[in-house]
């Protein structure tokens, strides 16, 4: 039966161990042993927490026995990115630069995750400082994108470990972050389910950030079932008595209504991108969906406010680190650097100015989502690039980052939640996601259109 753990989805890991078939204990070790296995030179996961892990599925197994489990995925090993802060752990973002950064307490979230007796593997590789798309490494590694076998591609990030520790089955699943859409593209490039949740929902205690008004945190998973029920765990509903996960069940697709912006998104895609994404809309069309395209001049407000004051992130981020990497600038890879250097030269004004803006079209653009229906767009606009021609030319690493950012960014500038499935793969072979964006707090009803749509537009479907 072990010889199938790593192909289970989390709820159906939980299960097992409910129904008395799958021990905890060994399902952790299973885990370690595919990690130590397949990650030697760690670009997956940075660090293990072998001994954390342990003690939670031995935690586990007794609850389990005692008929005590604290939720269905009680006992169930994941991954986390490392920007979670894991008590008596390094938490590093990434960077060489905090390599010796020891965390005093769990970040909230992982406090409610161990709560609900999830087990924790180990810190997940990153772009450094969360501040980049395309998962891009050299100073940690960088994780090849498991979908190419003769060409090493970015994994995109910059949850790129976490996403490819479930890719590769290192993790029943993974908790990343999103600020400028560092959940989904990484989902999307992997074939996974990628949530990204609306700002302030979940709490960021713990959390090494990038941009003090856009971070969020979210699942990278199988599926849409295991992502409801993880933003159950993060949310705080299991482990504390406060109800269960989000119903998915209910959803009908005949009476379902979408929205295609004609605004950018669809847009300069590579070919094989919108030959997966627009072949899944026209199944969700034969499936009965309603469908209309309609434009959205919110998202060319986005364009011209960041093209005309810059991201205002680069300067909260540099807000945050400024002393970290002006002390240690050869640790830091130069692209990364020089981003984050961008926002000490932003002036104070035009940052509050882009903000004031994108505060302003927000409200806008959440009515036109109510108005004509959740939107749909491909979650990345291009492929993954190979990762020596990254590395080998900036000017090519900064316009891929800009590519891939393109779509997704506009959930977080505009205050949106965001959800990506999987909907077939491009040319290279590679995994494509279809992305559906709604108004804040509508994480639950985005779970269940997800969980009706994702049969119709699997691959293959």
């Amino acid at each position: 039966m072990s010889g199938d753990w790593h192909r289970m989805s989390a709820l159906a890991l939980g299960a097992g161990i409910e129904n008395g078939t799958i021990d905890p204990r060994a399902l952790t070790e299973f885990f370690l042993e595919r990690i130590e296995e397949a990650d030697g030179a760690r670009t997956i996961y940075l660090r293990l927490t072998a001994a954390r892990a342990r003690a939670e599925a031995e935690a586990a197994h007794r609850r389990a026995q005692a008929g005590l489990r604290q939720s269905s995925l009680d006992g169930v090993p994941i991954s986390w990115k490392d920007l979670y802060d894991s008590a008596g752990d390094v938490t590093s973002h990434g960077t060489p630069a905090l390599a010796e950064r020891i965390a005093e307490r769990d970040a909230k979230v992982l406090a409610r995750a161990t709560r609900a007796g999830l087990v924790c593997l180990g810190k997940t590789n990153q772009t450094e400082f969360a501040f980049s798309i395309l998962g891009l490494n050299p100073k940690m590694g960088t994780p090849a994108n498991p979908f190419d076998d003769s060409v090493a591609r970015i994994p995109g990030g910059s949850s790129s470990g976490a996403a490819v520790s479930v890719a590769r089955s290192l993790a029943a699943a993974a908790i990343g972050s999103d600020t400028g859409g560092s959940v989904r593209v990484p989902a999307a490039w992997n074939g996974l389910v990628g949530l990204k949740t609306s700002f302030g929902l979940l709490p960021l205690d713990g959390v090494l950030g990038l941009s003090a008004s856009m971070d969020t945190v979210g699942p990278l998973t199988r599926d849409v079932a295991d992502a409801a029920a993880l933003f159950a765990v993060l949310d705080g509903r299991f482990g504390t008595g406060n109800g269960p996960a989000p119903d998915l069940a209910g959803a009908d697709l005949s009476r379902a209504r979408f929205a295609l912006p004609t605004t950018l998104v669809w847009e300069a895609l590579d070919p094989g991108v919108e030959a997966a994404a627009r072949g899944a809309v026209e199944r969700l069309r034969a499936a009965g969906c309603a469908i209309e395209e309609t434009p959205v001049p919110e998202f060319d407000t986005v364009e011209e406010l960041v093209g005309r004051f810059g991201a205002y992130h680069a300067a909260e981020c540099h807000a945050l680190w400024h002393d970290v990497i002006e002390a240690n600038p050869d640790l830091i890879y130069a692209p990364i650097y020089e981003r984050i250097r961008v926002g000490a030269e932003m002036p104070a004004t035009d940052a509050a100015r882009a903000k004031q803006g994108l505060d302003e079209a927000a409200p806008a653009l959440h009515a036109r989502i109510r108005r004509h229906g959740v939107f749909l767009m491909p979650t990345a606009a291009e492929s993954p690039p190979p990762i020596a021609a990254l590395e080998a030319d900036d000017e090519v690493y900064r316009a891929a980052n800009t590519a891939a950012l393109r779509n997704t960014r506009l959930g977080n500038y505009l205050n949106c939640c965001a959800l990506t499935l999987p909907c077939g793969r491009d040319r290279n072979g590679v995994p494509v996601g279809l992305m559906l964006m709604a108004p804040p707090g509508d994480e639950e009803r985005l779970l269940r259109l997800g969980s009706a749509i994702e049969p119709a537009i699997a691959e293959g479907a």
